[in-house]
């Protein structure tokens, strides 16, 4: 029987859906096999790392970027969406001349975009495309503003194929306080020339790439060179299917693996054994795997909690993933009121819970789960995600969020259905769910719930460990 992820991907690839090579399940037991291998070789060196729930692999270091990226920290400025090159790999059309979008909204003014930065608290910026040096001046007018105007210190970066970079306009990106460049080699036939004149300029330089599995004998020898050169970071990519790019990874022979988004099953055993190969040979240059399942679960958790914060209710929790949670027992009248009396006498802060106008229910924050008696009450558990908008939709509670006099954006709190009811044991191992300090599961709590229900809750509690799946 088909897994929703699988019936969706069929949906969104209908017209070439059975043109792609997808993983068989007995492929997948082999690749999978493969896969840790490689993962416990490098797991086992001195200078490797596995960080972000496991689902980063990297030695040595990494960028100051890339951890805010993890750290949720980060936000990407789209400055255009137009390219010079023609990359197969890439998901995107590449056709849409501007204007500057981050999280979906529109920045058509630099001083909008900084106050944006301030307001969010966000400590990293990356400026991406399209091809940003395209648009050169747009890129410039946005870096001074957001350094000279954010009320706090932003790290800054720039991705580029490198093909329009010269001496004069590093120069310039410097003087504006950029901070690190990133050059897609694989879209210049892995040219490295403009490494020199960047490292001579930028504070810090990296490549960052998709692991291109026809290339790996190429990109070996680009690892020796790069540690030559003295670059201070190699990224690597997981590629992932688009309908932009499908038709490409089709024609390239690729095995696809269902997933929230279709990524390349070569694309990741190709990154890692890039990284096993530089620990092999004590390569110094550290080199990072940024997978599909790190960017999809912190990327989105980031944006999600900068959010939450802004419209989320005193009785109410932010989960690891970034979801709103909101919890509240059920009882009969006299349950309820002694509760609430033990709450009274302990002189908690009135923010942290709510009496339902019938005095049946009591909403609570996670914090004074151990100041309740659960035995006779009901426990229900509801969800929600907090989403900027330019505008307010009407459709869902809101907060305005006032940037300047010209610019207010809004967050909508958006219920996710349906809630979740526990009770008796269901309560206690939820409890030790939310509580456990890694996010663990505990798996009694599968047992007492319905497959689908227990996978929804999960989804919005905890952040996935370890590579994606390929079963």
């Amino acid at each position: 029987m088909a897994t929703m992820q699988e019936l969706a991907n069929r949906k969104e690839y209908s017209e070439v859906y059975d043109r792609m090579k997808w993983l068989l399940p007995k492929q997948a037991e082999a690749a999978a096999s493969t896969r840790n291998s490689l993962v416990d070789l490098i797991a086992s060196h001195p200078e490797s790392n596995l960080a972000y729930s496991q689902t980063k692999l990297y030695t040595h270091a990494i960028s100051p970027g890339c951890a805010l990226c993890g750290q949720g920290e980060w936000s990407c400025l789209f400055i255009n969406g137009i390219c010079n090159a023609r990359c197969f790999y890439c998901p995107t059309s590449q056709d849409d001349s501007g204007p500057p979008m981050a999280n979906a909204i529109v920045f058509d003014d630099p001083r909008d975009y900084a106050d944006y930065v301030s307001r969010f608290h966000i400590k990293g910026v990356g400026f991406s495309g399209g091809e940003p040096f395209l648009t050169f001046n747009r890129v410039l007018s946005y870096l001074e503003t957001l350094k000279a105007r954010a009320d706090h210190p932003v790290y800054t970066w720039m991705y580029t194929n490198g093909k329009l970079v010269n001496r004069e306009k590093l120069s310039a990106l410097r003087d504006g306080g950029l901070d690190e460049i990133r050059f897609d080699l694989s879209a210049n036939q892995y040219r490295w020339g403009v490494l020199e004149q960047a490292l001579d300029v930028i504070p810090r330089v990296a490549v960052e790439i998709p692991a291109i599995p026809e290339d790996i004998s190429i990109v070996k020898q680009l690892i020796i060179d790069l540690e030559q050169l003295g670059v201070d970071f190699l990224n690597l990519h997981q590629i992932r299917c688009t309908r932009f790019n499908v038709k490409h990874l089709i024609n390239r022979g690729y095995t696809f693996i269902h997933g929230p988004k279709v990524t390349v099953l070569e694309t990741e055993l190709t990154a890692l054994e890039l990284i096993r190969y530089a620990l092999e040979r004590s390569i110094e240059l550290p080199i990072n795997y940024c997978a599909f399942t790190f960017r999809h679960q912190y990327q989105q958790m980031g944006v999600r909690k900068r959010n939450a914060i802004e419209i989320k209710a005193g009785c109410e929790d932010i989960t690891p993933t970034g979801h709103i949670r909101h919890m509240k027992i059920v009882g009969k009248v006299n349950t309820i009121a002694e509760i609430c009396q033990s709450l009274l006498s302990r002189q908690i802060e009135n923010s942290r819970y709510l009496f339902s106008s019938k005095k049946d229910s009591v909403s609570f924050a996670a914090e004074l789960w151990p100041l309740i008696d659960f035995s006779n009450v009901r426990l229900n558990v509801s969800y929600c995600l907090a989403v900027l908008r330019p505008a307010v939709s009407y459709h869902h509670p809101f907060k305005k969020i006032v940037l300047n006099k010209g610019k207010t954006l809004v967050v909508e709190k958006q219920a996710i259905q349906p809630a979740f009811w526990l009770e008796g044991e269901q309560i206690d191992l939820f409890g030790q769910m939310i509580h456990h300090p890694e996010g663990m599961v505990p798996h009694q709590l599968g047992d007492t719930l319905a497959p689908e229900q227990f996978d929804r809750m999960v989804a919005f509690e905890a952040v996935s460990q370890g590579l994606a799946s390929y079963c």
